[in-house]
């Protein structure tokens, strides 16, 4: 009768269970980096994700034997090395789109197949965080470019407002003063300037330019500017352009003529004279309006002038969005000249 085979356990050697006790640390350690990690990044703030994620690569580094870790940019140069390793960061579900490396240094062992695992794994929480403040810092300058925008056209329209329908309004007031004694001719031209304040409107609403502008060309416009204003100095206008200013350029030589003749009007004086000059040189279209009036002191506040100080900051910003220059000379007692200079294109 044979006799059944003996059932031999095994039997495990302390080294045997220390070997295990070390990789279940080993695993414990992974997951604790890991962990740490994930935590580390998504409660840094978006302006402490670059700082955040430094120091989860030096976390990385050391679970993976390596003396420094850090996170790079792509184009920092050539990052490859016998004691390096790179692991790209990538953003998620972007089909490969990176947002930098991580670079580990100084190697000191050599990374398992599970440190390498884990690494993989850190790399994918560090691209994601990466990629999430860089999506936080587009919205954030997109919402930034939106309000600069919304207020860029409220400037628009506010100066719109107040160079065009606001200086008409006031022409038309003058011409109705000047039309109380019943004299036909004088309502009859109220009346045509009252048409052509709302038609003005009109275009400031729909965002156009000046009616007159496109109706007569920049001279004749001008003209008619003067003779609408009514009683007031006498105006000398020249006009030397060689070519028809683009229209932004045009608008805005308009608005300068017609913001210093308004000036002039109200505060230069009685018995005052106003030369208005525009002319064109090395690509520079220059407006000119000087008045022998009774000036005013550049340096002191304006508030007390009504309109002065709001019309000649607008008349600035106009100038400077188009990349001009604005001077403004005047002392009391010697006159008014304003200077503006503005590129063709």
């Amino acid at each position: 009768m044979t006799s059944a085979p003996s059932f031999q356990p095994h039997r495990e050697t302390a080294s045997d269970l220390r070997a295990l006790y070390r990789a279940a640390e080993a695993r414990a350690a992974r997951l604790r980096v890991i962990v740490e990690a994930g935590r580390t990044l998504a409660s840094s703030a978006p302006d402490a994700t670059d700082a955040a994620a430094q120091m989860v690569a030096q976390e990385a580094a050391h679970l993976a034997g390596f003396a420094r870790g850090r996170v790079v940019d792509q184009g920092d140069g050539p990052l490859g090395g016998e004691d390096r390793l790179c692991l790209p960061l990538e953003a998620p579900a972007s089909d490969g789109l990176s947002v930098g490396t991580l670079v580990l240094e100084q190697r000191i062992g050599t990374p398992s197949a599970e440190d390498q695992e884990a690494l993989g794994i850190i790399a994918q929480l560090i691209g994601g965080a990466l990629a999430a403040q860089e999506r936080e810092a587009r919205l954030a300058t997109l919402l930034a470019e939106l309000l600069g925008a919304q207020e860029a056209e409220r400037s628009r329209v506010a100066h719109e407002l107040h160079d065009g329908v606001a200086q008409s309004a006031a022409a038309l007031a003058r011409r109705l003063d000047l039309a109380s004694d019943g004299d036909p001719a004088d309502l009859h031209r109220a009346a045509d300037q009252a048409r052509a304040l709302v038609r003005e409107l009109r275009q400031v609403i729909a965002g156009m330019r000046p009616p007159a502008l496109d109706d007569l060309g920049l001279a004749a416009a001008l003209r008619q500017l003067i003779d609408d204003a009514g009683e007031g100095p006498e105006v000398t206008l020249d006009v030397a352009l060689g070519s028809r200013p683009p229209a932004p350029v045009e608008t805005a030589l308009f608005r300068i003529v017609q913001e210093g003749l308004n000036n002039a009007r109200a505060h230069a004086g009685p018995g005052a004279r106003v030369v208005i000059r525009l002319s064109e040189a090395r690509g520079q279209y220059r407006a000119e309006i000087s008045d022998d009036g009774l000036g005013f002191d550049t340096a002191a506040p304006t508030a007390h002038v009504p309109g002065r100080g709001f019309g000649l900051s607008y008349m600035r910003e106009r100038i400077e969005r188009l990349g001009g220059e604005l001077e403004i000379r005047s002392a009391p007692g010697q006159g008014c000249r304003l200077l503006a200079e503005l590129p063709a294109a």
